[in-house]
């Protein structure tokens, strides 16, 4: 009898031994966006001595997408983490800094998932946050200067929450930005406490704003050059020419020189060499004289001298030394280069509103396209320095259109939430058109109920006793409805509150009837004054004429 009961324990132990031993499988669900295609996964861990590339613990590649590997049978607990091939390319966190190993026990569960975030050797691509590290900053910064960032995450508003901290050991600031919900690119400047002492370039010139993708990389390293407020005593000796546009034809690589009396007029003169800043920017310091320089540009000989957009000799540039500190220079063609009429309008989107949806397109619509909102080929596109940007033919004398992001709805307006004018423009006046869009019509920035109508502007041969009406589509376009009767403000200006009605109201201004509504300037009839709520509290308009004093019927 007790060598049964011997027996039957025997057999339970080795039945929970064969329980233990039983092989774990290893599944990686999902690795990083990034992940070089084609190349292996292995695990590396206490089980193969750690050897990052041990060809007997590559991972199989299965339909799915997912990879698997079985484990040696054991007992106890594991160590692993994966890599592709070396200790370099192990995992990383989210944010690529280093995860402690992972475990398991054996026999506790068949498949063990796991999933990878990020590799060592590889920038990571979903990290919530940023960190900005300030390298350098200007000699002429105060002592205990509280150095700050301002964005697009802070309504560019810097406070204590997003003041940097100073490492005791480093001697550099630090501060790290979640990323905000829906954000995908962080623009920023660096600051002393507001916008009015931001970093500037060396010659004290205010900066376009820096610029990051979430996600991409989980630390950014910057240099300030200077401060706005506190340009370096220096500047006040010398004067830099900045070259800040070149022909789109310049040949890479190639040198910029300076060419005037100071040196005899040689073209290739090595100690007049344009060097270039940190912005990218070609620029040339000299000392501050009492006299005027003539000068030209060149590429190192006269066959490069630079000419106009049309390739014709321009006159030598003249600069007074002694009233400017900075000179921007515009280069239009090169005189080796032979001509390229350029059939194209470039225009450039430069500042958005901070009401912009992240990740929108933007569209230009116009008497090109039909006035079609969202055509693709008229959709802005990035270029290599991050500019929004999209080219037009010069089909027409004249080029009228406006910006959406894709539909009529999402038009631009005004500062006031007005609809704008068509933008016109001549071809055959401009290679390039800079824009700035003021709000969207669909994007209001905050919540009203009424708004302010004030008339800054009335035609001087405005009868003084005659009441001034609204005639708006909400009381069925009445142009003299005594409820729509202007007041006057204490400096005699015409006003009237608006009563907030659905998201817009169109309405023109009258005297008391359509024969006396406002017309243009040239006495023609106007398009409807449009108000569309949520832009502003106080709207102002100008009345150029009235119909009945010079208009055309």
């Amino acid at each position: 009898m007790k060598r049964r009961i011997v027996n039957i324990l025997n057999l339970l132990l080795l039945a929970i031994l064969f329980a233990s031993c039983k092989q774990v499988v290893l599944r990686v669900d999902s690795i990083p966006g990034n992940t070089p295609k084609g190349q292996a996964i292995y695990v590396a861990g206490n089980f193969n001595n750690w050897d990052p590339g041990d060809q007997r613990y590559q991972l199989q590649l299965n339909k799915d997408s997912s990879y698997t590997i079985k484990l040696p049978p054991g007992f106890g607990s594991v160590e692993y983490k994966f890599t592709r091939g070396d200790w370099t390319t192990v995992e990383k966190d989210i944010c690529g800094y280093e995860i402690g190993n992972r475990s398991t026990l054996l026999g506790e569960s068949d498949t063990v998932s796991n999933s990878i975030l990020s590799w060592g050797d590889l920038d990571p691509e979903n990290c919530p946050r940023l960190t900005l590290v300030v390298d350098s900053l200007p000699a002429n910064t105060p002592k205990d200067s509280k150095i700050s960032v301002a964005g697009n995450f802070n309504s560019w508003n810097p406070d204590e929450s997003t003041s940097f901290e100073k490492d005791s050991s480093t001697g550099k600031y630090l501060i790290t930005i979640p990323r905000p919900p829906n954000f995908n690119e962080l623009e920023f400047k660096i600051t002393r406490g507001d916008l009015s002492t931001s970093e500037s370039d060396e010659f004290g010139n205010a900066l376009p704003s820096r610029t990051a993708k979430f996600g991409t990389k989980d630390t950014l390293k910057v240099n300030v050059d200077g401060w706005i407020d506190r340009p370096d005593k220096k500047g006040s000796d010398r004067v830099v020419l900045i070259i800040k546009s070149l022909p789109k034809n310049t040949p890479a690589g190639d040198d910029f020189y300076l060419i005037s009396s100071l040196n005899d007029w040689t073209p290739g003169d090595k100690n007049y060499i344009f060097q270039k800043n940190r912005q990218g920017e070609y620029f040339f310091p000299m000392p501050r004289k009492k006299r005027i320089l003539e000068y030209k540009i060149t590429r190192g000989y006269w066959p490069t001298v630079e000419v106009d957009r049309f390739g014709n000799d321009i006159a030598n540039r003249e600069t007074d030394l002694m009233e400017f500190d900075t000179v921007y220079l515009s280069i239009q063609g090169w005189k080796d280069i032979p001509e390229t009429r350029d059939y194209e309008v470039t225009v450039v989107l430069e500042n958005l509103p901070e009401t912009t949806p992240p990740n929108e397109d933007f569209y230009i619509a116009g008497n090109f396209n039909g006035w079609n909102p969202k055509r693709n080929r008229n959709k802005f596109e990035k270029d290599d320095r991050g500019r929004l940007l999209v080219n037009l033919r010069r089909d027409n004398y004249t080029l009228e259109f406006k910006i959406t992001r894709g539909s009529w709805e999402s038009i631009e307006v005004d500062q006031y939430g007005s609809d704008i004018p068509n933008r016109f423009y001549y071809y055959k006046d401009i290679d390039t058109i800079h824009i700035d869009v003021a709000n969207w019509k669909d994007r209001p920035r905050f919540d009203t109920d009424k708004v302010t109508l004030v008339i800054n502007k009335l035609p001087d041969n405005t009868p003084r006793l005659d009441a001034l009406y609204l005639a708006p589509d909400f009381n069925g376009w009445n142009p003299e409805d005594k409820s729509q009767i202007f007041l006057t403000l204490p400096d005699g200006r015409p006003y009237i509150d608006i009563k907030k009605r659905g998201n817009s109201t169109s309405y023109k201004i009258t005297r008391g009837g359509w024969g006396r509504v406002e017309v243009d300037e040239w006495g023609n009839e106007i398009p409807d004054r449009v108000i569309n709520f949520g832009f502003a509290d106080t709207v102002y308009i100008e009345v150029q004429k009235w119909r009945d004093f010079g208009g055309n019927y």
